[in-house]
C-alpha cells in the first residue's frame, strides 16, 4: 500500500530593516528589524501560539533570528545559512536610483538568473542552494515546519512547490506568512492549499 504524508509549512519573512523601509538591496548584509516593527507580527505569534510547528529553521542573518525569537521564542530554532537572501555583492545598501545609470545593473536586471552583481551571487547558485536547503528539510519526520527567512527565498521555495505560481507574481509581506500544506504519494510531493496567514482565507488548488 502507498504511503501518503502531510506535511503543513509556514513561511514567514523576517521584520522590516532600515534599508528594507529606504527600498535599499538587502542580501547577505547583516542588517537588524526595527524593534517598532515587530508589532505588526503580534497577529502571526498569536497563530503559532495555537499552530505551534515541530521545527523552526531560519537564515542565520540576525533579521530572521530576532523575528524567529519574537515569534516562536519556545522553539528551538535550526539555524541554516541556506537560506540567505541573494547576495548583491557590491550592490548592497544601494538603491534603483543609484543603480539605475549602471548598464551592467540593467544587464543584470534583464539576466539576474545568470549575471551576478559585482562581487554576488548569480540566480541559479542562488536557486541552487535553497532547493538543497529544501531536499534536507523534508527528509525530517515533522508534520509542521515554519522557515524564518527572506523573500526571495519564499518566492523560490513557493514557486518550486506551486506550480501555477510563478516567482515574480508572489508578494511576500512583512507581518503575515504563507501556509502551505503539502501531501506526498509516493516519492512525489504535490501542494493542496495555499493560504496567507493569519488572516486570509484559505484558497484549494
Amino acid at each position: 500500500m502507498e504511503s501518503i504524508r502531510c506535511l503543513r509549512v509556514v513561511f514567514v519573512r523576517h521584520g522590516m530593516t532600515s534599508w528594507n523601509q529606504d527600498k535599499r538591496y538587502l542580501g547577505h548584509s547583516d542588517e537588524p528589524i526595527i524593534n517598532q516593527e515587530m508589532e505588526s507580527y503580534q497577529s502571526l505569534k498569536k497563530f503559532f501560539l495555537t499552530n505551534p510547528p515541530d521545527i523552526v529553521y531560519s537564515s542565520d542573518l540576525i533579521r530572521c533570528q530576532q523575528t524567529a525569537a519574537f515569534l516562536l521564542s519556545e522553539r528551538k530554532t535550526i539555524i541554516d545559512q541556506r537560506l540567505r537572501e541573494l547576495n548583491f555583492g557590491s550592490w548592497e545598501g544601494k538603491t534603483y536610483d543609484d543603480l539605475k545609470g549602471n548598464p551592467t545593473y540593467r544587464q543584470w536586471i534583464d539576466n539576474w538568473e545568470k549575471m551576478s552583481p559585482p562581487n554576488g551571487e548569480n540566480g541559479q547558485d542562488f536557486k541552487k542552494r535553497v532547493r538543497e536547503f529544501w531536499d534536507d528539510c523534508i527528509k525530517s519526520k515533522a508534520n509542521s515546519i515554519a522557515i524564518v527567512t527572506h523573500g526571495g527565498v519564499i518566492r523560490q521555495l513557493i514557486s518550486d512547490l506551486v506550480h501555477t505560481v510563478s516567482y515574480w507574481e508572489l508578494n511576500i509581506p512583512f507581518g503575515k506568512g504563507y501556509e502551505l500544506t503539502l501531501v506526498k504519494a509516493g516519492e512525489e510531493w504535490t501542494c493542496s492549499s495555499l493560504s496567507v496567514v493569519p488572516t486570509a482565507e484559505k484558497d484549494d488548488l
